[in-house]
């Protein structure tokens, strides 16, 4: 009798120890992913001063999945943190109708440290309808790729990686140098038709180096940073040495000389967005990421199914999901339209909502792209907004990250090497989120074992 009476007290007392454990295991999962997050800014913090990076971080607290009032407020004010993003990006902040040159305007003010640093004179950094439309015009005949356009870059890819590997596999590889490199001169084959086996690797280093300590300069002090002549003699010397082509609007292409800032500004957009968000969709798809398995298979049919809307799909969402956890610019800026500081659009705290992406938001999974919500679609623009969207937006974008990041997993591969952070917090760790910062990646690279 006594047994009996005791065995539903047994199967109370169980299920409340379950409903606790399970909660108590939940919140440590989410106190862990708040952590990394929380970790990761405030290293930013206690860095250098950034007047370009507010940390417009969002709420990061996810509510009790049984509490649908607390679910349904968490996610009206993400919304709310998308509509203000999306506002700055469209230019709707500034009015419902303004006017082309105005929209270039607040954009060229907000960038007017890249004229200082760099000289360049396009779209991104002139008020100029003229300029814009010249730019327009040649970015979009550039990036008209066929089937076998992608087979080549492909080819150039693995070429330059496994040059790399034969001079520097033994010693290791510097992948943030090695990667600078690559994106460089495929955008040199892509955007100029010049031979890659003509390129000098020393000059292209040189080249990708002045970039990054420019760029880097420009953003510590927008107002003192003065072009380089070290860097405009050696893209003068690279343009020099090769016989370029400047694609028209129909694609043929004219052969001609060129002048280096106006190359350096047709060569900036696509190579300053590409570099890094290839390093770390490679470094966290190849090493990092918790699942592996499906990589290979998602892959497979790289290059020859770039171009194919119909065999392409799996494999670019490779891209997709990189570019959601590393977009090109993190956040995005306008001038204000009175005095006050920058407009700024955090892009990346959209992209890693946890109201918005789920518990797994800072995991690095392609397949969450098979079926989005109507909210993580709001909340996804790698490639900004509205009538200012990247050329590389529909397909081009995505093919040529995917491209990228598959030859360096293929050359540089886990089988074949090994990869070292050069940092306790990041070696040999599972899941983590990736620093993003362009002096952060210096000391990584790839050491080739044998196997």
């Amino acid at each position: 009798m006594l047994i009996a009476l005791l065995a539903p007290f047994s199967l109370l007392i169980a299920y409340v120890l379950h409903h606790v454990l399970s909660h108590q295991t939940l919140l440590l999962k989410q106190i862990f992913s708040q952590t990394i997050f929380n970790t990761i800014q405030l290293a930013r913090l206690i860095g250098p001063l950034d007047p370009y990076d507010p940390l417009t971080v969002p709420d990061q607290v996810i509510p009790d999945s049984n509490s649908a009032s607390e679910i349904s407020e968490a996610q009206a004010r993400a919304n709310q943190r998308i509509d203000d993003a999306r506002s700055i990006i469209d230019f709707s902040y500034a009015g419902p109708k303004i006017e082309l040159e105005d929209r270039l305007r607040l954009r060229a003010l907000a960038n007017s440290r890249l004229v200082a640093a760099f000289g360049i004179n396009t779209s991104l950094t002139s008020s100029s309808v003229s300029v814009h439309k010249k730019f327009r015009k040649l970015a979009s005949a550039s990036i008209n790729k066929s089937r076998a356009d992608w087979q080549k870059l492909y080819g150039v890819c693995m070429d330059f990686l496994q040059r790399e590997k034969a001079r520097y596999g033994r010693t290791g590889i510097g992948l943030a140098e090695c990667v600078r490199c690559l994106c460089f001169v495929v955008v040199l084959v892509s955007q100029f038709g010049v031979d890659d086996k003509k390129v000098d690797k020393n000059l292209v280093k040189r080249i990708t180096d002045g970039i990054n300590a420019q760029w880097l300069k420009s953003k510590e002090d927008g107002e003192a940073v003065k072009t380089s002549d070290s860097l405009n003699h050696d893209l003068g010397m690279l343009f020099g040495n090769l016989k370029t082509s400047v694609a028209e609007e129909n694609g043929t292409g004219k052969d001609t000389s060129i002048d280096p800032s106006e190359a350096l500004g047709l060569i900036m957009p696509q190579y300053e967005t590409l570099w890094r968000v290839v390093l770390l969709t490679y470094v966290t798809a190849y090493y990092t990421q918790y699942d592996k398995r499906s990589l290979k298979k998602r892959v497979k049919d790289i290059p020859s199914c770039l171009g194919n809307a119909a065999t392409e799909k799996e494999a670019l969402k490779l891209a997709t999901e990189g570019l959601r956890l590393y977009p090109s610019n993190n956040s995005i800026y306008r001038a204000a339209t009175g005095p006050g500081p920058l407009k700024s659009a955090d892009v990346q705290a959209c992209h890693r909502d946890f109201n918005v992406w789920g518990r797994d938001a800072l995991e690095f999974r392609p397949e969450r792209f098979d079926n989005l919500t109507p909210l993580q679609e709001k909340a996804y623009f790698p490639f900004s907004l509205g009538s200012h969207k990247c050329p590389a937006f529909g397909g081009f974008g995505n093919r040529m990250v995917t491209m990228l990041v598959v030859s360096m997993g293929r050359a540089l591969s886990p089988e074949t090497g090994k990869l070292n952070f050069e940092d306790a917090q990041l070696d040999n760790r599972v899941g983590i989120i990736l620093p993003t910062g362009r002096d952060e990646m210096e000391n990584w690279s790839w050491d080739m074992v044998r196997v």
